[in-house]
């Protein structure tokens, strides 16, 4: 335990706890560790932003341990959708409770394998977050490309939007059983952007229970999100073991993206380092770059843009110097062979990735899947 942790207890304790009146208004503890993130940090005036989270991080999950915190929002399956995007850019609704109709509907190609793709805290399917993962599978034209519309319960304060994350996957485990088997196992992918890679492992981890020990074929989660997750009992995260193959793609370690090594494969994209080139000092674009990354190795020209150095330790990640050149795969063509952690390069600007051939690179914003 940090000096710093029974100060962020009590802060915690202090601003969590309620008055009776409190409670007979019906103020849930959610809204206060929102609060708390603010004071916390002004207390941490002067550290680095990595140690800044980490505290948050070991705190929310302290509390969230403790039963300190409770859903406001109760996740209903009812009030859940798969969204089809079909290749004429049609949007097309399936209720999670009636899944199975996603099998029949117009633009479904049987012979086609499934991508799901899950967004992260107060991004809906709407919005841009998504978008270049949809505009690069449809220039693809081999993938029904699926979003889980679960925004009613993702775009809350964090902390009851994180303790949704199971209960989410869990829906959508319930959901991919009403579709054909084997095809689930063999042809479905799910992929998950920061909370939306937390929904991902937690839906391969239900599938593998509810259908009584079948397992996906694969998950990727892109830079899965930090606060709250894996330093508590309670929301463990996306794992090996989620699916047959667990790839991450980490642009944000430590402050919104998890910095720990969670799946088969892990890519660190500049190493552990929080900032990513061309971001600035931004949290937000270093952590949606892990989006932008993955959605140009979507495109057929681009599938190679990124190649790992595999590390021995943890901490040659940092500069990646001492880590080999394996040359694996990062983002949609990752091959479940390249196991362990990796460092890779990256541009501060489109192509990201430095292996990319310039000849033949598909830029995001060429008419090649346009809508």
């Amino acid at each position: 335990m940090t000096p710093f942790t029974p100060v962020l207890l009590l802060l915690a304790l202090g601003l969590a706890g309620s008055s009776e009146s409190e409670t007979q208004k019906g103020l849930d503890l959610g809204a206060r560790l929102e609060q708390l993130q603010d004071t916390l940090q002004q207390v941490f005036v002067g550290l680095p932003l990595g140690i800044t989270f980490s505290q948050l991080n070991k705190l929310c999950s302290t509390i969230v341990d403790l039963g300190l915190v409770q859903t406001k929002i109760i996740p209903e399956m009812s009030r859940m959708s798969f969204l089809l995007r079909t290749d004429e850019c049609q949007n097309v609704s399936i209720p999670l409770t009636e899944a199975e109709k996603l099998w029949e509907a117009p633009g479904f190609y049987q012979d086609r394998p499934t991508v799901i793709f899950i967004t992260g805290w107060r991004t809906s399917i709407t919005d841009s977050n998504s978008g270049p993962a949809a505009k690069a599978y449809n220039c693809r034209n081999d993938t029904n490309f699926v979003l889980l519309d679960a925004a009613d319960f993702i775009d809350t304060l964090y902390s009851w939007s994180a303790l949704n994350t199971e209960a989410i996957g869990a829906y959508v485990a319930e959901a991919l059983l009403k579709l054909d088997r084997s095809y689930v196992i063999q042809k479905v992918h799910l992929v998950g952007h920061s909370l939306g890679a937390q929904i991902a492992g937690s839906a391969g981890r239900n599938f593998k229970k509810l259908s009584g020990g079948a397992t996906l074929a694969r998950v990727t989660g892109l830079d899965p999100a930090n606060p709250c997750f894996y330093d508590g009992n309670n929301l463990g995260g996306v794992r090996s073991g989620d699916a047959e193959f667990v790839d991450i793609i980490h642009t944000n370690p430590g402050v919104l993206g998890t910095p720990k090594v969670v799946g088969d494969a892990d890519f660190y994209v500049e190493g552990l380092f929080a900032f990513k080139s061309g971001c600035g000092a931004s949290v937000s674009c270093s952590h949606d770059r892990a989006v932008k990354y993955y959605s140009e190795t979507v495109y057929r020209t681009n599938t190679n843009n990124f190649l790992g150095k595999s590390c021995g330790r943890y901490a040659d990640l940092w500069d990646g110097r001492n880590c080999n050149d394996t040359r694996a795969v990062m983002g949609y063509g990752a091959s479940a062979r390249d196991q362990g952690f990796f460092y890779v390069d990256a541009n501060d600007e489109e192509p990201f990735g430095t292996n990319a051939n310039p000849e033949a690179y598909t830029a995001s914003n060429s008419q090649c899947g346009a809508c």
